[in-house]
This record gives C-alpha cells, structure tokens and sequence, in this order.
C-alpha cells in the first residue's frame, strides 16, 4: 500500500517499513506518531484521492533519531555596493520509519523479521567474497625480484667550465 501524506510543508510518497527524513517533529527517539493528514491512499485495487484529505486514513511512524541535516551556505551579494552576507544553516530533522498504512478496516503493517534476516544475510555473504588473502610465499618472491633489478649507477659529475670576460676599455 502507498500513501501520500503532508507535514512539515511538504508531501512523502511512503510505503509501509520505508524510512526517510522530515522537518523536526516533537518527540523523543522510540516514540511513536500518527499522521492523520492523508492526501491520497493506493493499494492494488483500491486508488482513493482525498479532497482535500482522506477520511478514515492513518499512518502510524516510529521516531529512529533527531539529527542535523548538512550545513549549507547562504551568500548574498550586490553589486558595485559593497555588500556581501554569508551565513550557514543546518536543519533539524527527525527520521522516520513508516510502520503501517491504514485506511478504515485495511491495514498494512511492515515485516520487520524477513527484512532484517535477508539483508544481514546479503552482507555477510558480500564480506565473504571480498576478501582474498594473499600467501606469505607470494610477498617474499616479490621481495627477492625488486633486489635483483636494482642495480648501483655510478655518478658521473660533469665539470662546468666558465668563461671570462675581459671588458675593454676605451682611451
């Protein structure tokens, strides 16, 4: 099920067990929100567009952190005035994991075990063919080879020879 909801300003297309980023909502890290300001609901069957909202619609979301989003530069400059302004600007935000989509009687929750046991299972098995081991036999050939080919050069200076120069002098 896909949902379209509004807060901060803004409007998520989420799907339930989705994460993502919005504005700075009050609460603590583990709390749990509803949003009821649904803007549209779509499932497989079902398309429902609000006008302006969905009735009977919810999505309930779990706090993960309250973060900084990056710092940005706002300059300011007019020309042939002298005038420059630079500040910077961090916005605070709250992220969110989507734990279910309802609409009336329907509800939709995220599958947390089966998501958690196939990506940790991607991870392991990517680890495992990344890392080939090289033989300590290998790294003393390679050692033996490099002392072979460097061979002394002798220095061979070259003598810079000036010549002198007699100015004449006129009588």
């Amino acid at each position: 099920m896909l949902a379209v909801f509004k807060t901060g300003g803004k409007q998520y297309s989420v799907k339930a067990g989705q994460i993502l980023k919005v504005e700075k909502l009050e609460g603590k890290k583990g709390d749990n929100i509803s949003f009821k300001d649904i803007l549209a609901v779509s499932d497989d069957k079902i398309n429902k567009i609000g006008t302006p909202l969905v009735e009977g619609a919810q999505i309930e979301a779990k706090i993960l952190d309250q973060i900084r989003d990056k710092k940005i530069i706002v300059f300011k400059k007019r020309k042939r005035q002298n005038y420059r302004s630079t500040q910077g600007h961090r916005q605070s935000l709250t992220v969110l994991k989507i734990e279910s989509i309802s609409l009336g009687s329907k509800k939709i929750i995220s599958e947390k075990k089966e998501n958690d046991k196939v990506a940790s299972s991607k991870v392991t098995d990517d680890k495992k063919k990344v890392t080939p081991k090289k033989t300590t036999e290998t790294k003393k050939t390679i050692k033996a080879k490099d002392t072979k080919k460097k061979v002394a050069k002798k220095n061979t200076s070259v003598k810079k020879t000036t010549k002198k120069t007699v100015k004449k002098v006129k009588k």
